[in-house]
């Protein structure tokens, strides 16, 4: 196969496209693509970024397939190719960009479709969930659940998966209900509508009293025990969210389940259920953190002795604060969180009496080329260098897919500001990346390749 140039009017964009095409409510019209693609899955920050650089990558290809006459269909870059079409007409699409008219764009032309199909599979699931939205990846971890997948390969998706498959099971009952206006209040959109997802899922710490409940492993599905409770409670919820754009897992958070006291004005009462309460459910109603059962976790917890307070405090800041008022913040604190766990983890862990960071394995984290000791430790090599040490193969991706550069983008690009969704997601994909390095200090030596450190 070789890289092709096609006129960008050959070019299909892909509305069955696997990330968004059951979330995508509008038609199949080319302009109603776009506009969906630039507001709803950030294909405004790719024009933006293509706009400033003033070309487009001739390395970044699009994989296509052929359709009737001269036309492509294309399976992966619709975001790319929709900002170039976007960039030759900005101001009929609300872009304040100079318009930008790019002919042609380069392509890999397949074939034979299901085997792009098993090459996207293969070559870019890592990088492809990455950025996607946390529906999409559950709808995505749900497909692949029910199509033979272990819970093991889809930790490739999420730390967590048990908890993807439940929120896409549960979508799928609750969108029979209310339809487009579920799915706009899940997917990002301009106006603040949407993204509430989260909010959601919150709410499943009380889905008895909501008419349905959860099966166990390895199912994960959802249970409606009661019908009409659980269609009140949708309809409920999805009416007064609409009404209340402002609303996030916040309110949640500091209700718990005197939230759906909220509901009552718009016809759902919730079911009373007064069985006993364990410790743990106690734990979750609490925003606690939970293992066995997928609950959504809010913030980190470690097993290791006598963790600095310093650093303690440092990852209490970071999930404390609120991932909608403080965005940039949250996203900036998540990258230094993170490296100063590496860093102290690095320093203050021992093998054979003597410091991770005195092995001569870290020392180009440490020391330049010329062995002059560095001001400033790299980090990137620091952090490449310990995924290089990682035993197990589900953890290793959970750390490589954690992006410190798209972390930095995020942080000094001034004019595109974090989102509350990118907030959101780099605090949840470090929960597991903390946990692993802060475990019990045994544990996370017999987690390691320590031959290669001596």
């Amino acid at each position: 196969m070789k890289i092709e140039f096609k006129n960008i009017n050959s070019l299909l964009l892909d509305p069955n496209n696997a990330r968004f095409a059951e979330l995508y409510s509008g038609s199949d019209k080319e302009d109603d693509l776009i506009e969906y693609l630039l507001y709803t899955e950030a294909a405004e920050e790719v024009a933006k970024n293509i706009s400033s650089k003033g070309y487009y990558y001739p390395d970044a290809v699009l994989w296509v397939i052929k359709r009737d006459g001269d036309k492509f269909l294309v399976k992966d870059g619709n975001r790319r190719c929709a900002a170039v079409k976007a960039l030759g007409n900005p101001q009929k699409y609300g872009l304040d960009l100079s318009k930008m008219v790019i002919g042609e764009l380069p392509v890999i032309v397949y074939e034979d479709e299901n085997e792009l199909e098993r090459r996207i599979q293969e070559q870019h699931t890592h990088s492809l969930f990455r950025e996607w939205d946390r529906i999409a990846k559950a709808l995505k971890a749900y497909e692949m659940h029910n199509s033979g997948s272990s819970e093991e390969n889809l930790r490739e998706i999420d730390s967590n998966p048990s908890q993807l498959i439940k929120l896409a099971s549960f979508y799928y009952a609750a969108v029979k209900i209310a339809g487009d206006d579920l799915k706009k209040l899940l997917r990002r959109g301009r106006g603040g509508t949407g993204g509430k997802t989260i909010v959601f899922e919150r709410l499943f710490s009380f889905n008895k009293q909501c008419g349905y409940k959860f099966k166990n492993k390895p199912s994960y599905e959802i249970e409606i025990f009661d019908k009409e409770k659980f269609r009140e409670y949708i309809t409920a919820l999805v009416a007064y969210l609409i009404d209340n754009t402002t609303i996030t897992h916040i309110d949640v958070d500091r209700e718990k389940s005197n939230f759906l006291k909220r509901l009552k004005d718009y016809g759902f009462i919730p079911k009373t259920y007064e069985a006993r309460k364990t410790d743990k459910q106690k734990e979750v109603e609490n925003g606690s953190i939970t293992g066995k059962r997928g609950t959504m976790k809010t913030k980190p917890s470690f097993t290791r002795k006598q963790v600095a307070p310093k650093l303690k405090r440092l990852i209490d800041e970071c999930y404390n604060l609120d991932n909608s008022n403080f965005a940039n913040a949250k996203v900036a604190l998540a990258r230094v969180t993170f490296e100063a766990v590496l860093k102290y983890v690095i320093e203050e862990t021992k093998l054979k009496n003597k410091k991770f960071s005195s092995y001569d394995y870290f020392r180009t984290a440490f020391f330049d080329k010329k062995g002059n000791r560095r001001r400033y430790i790299d980090f990137g090599e620091l952090r490449n260098k310990f995924i290089e040490l990682i035993l197990d193969s589900g953890v290793k991706n959970s750390f490589k897919q954690f992006d410190l550069d798209r972390l930095h983008q995020v942080i000094h690009n001034y004019k595109v500001g974090a989102s509350p969704n990118d907030a959101r997601t780099a605090a949840e994909n470090l929960i597991p990346l903390i946990e692993f390095l802060l475990r019990d200090v045994n544990e996370l030596i017999s987690s390691l390749d320590t031959k290669k450190l001596v």
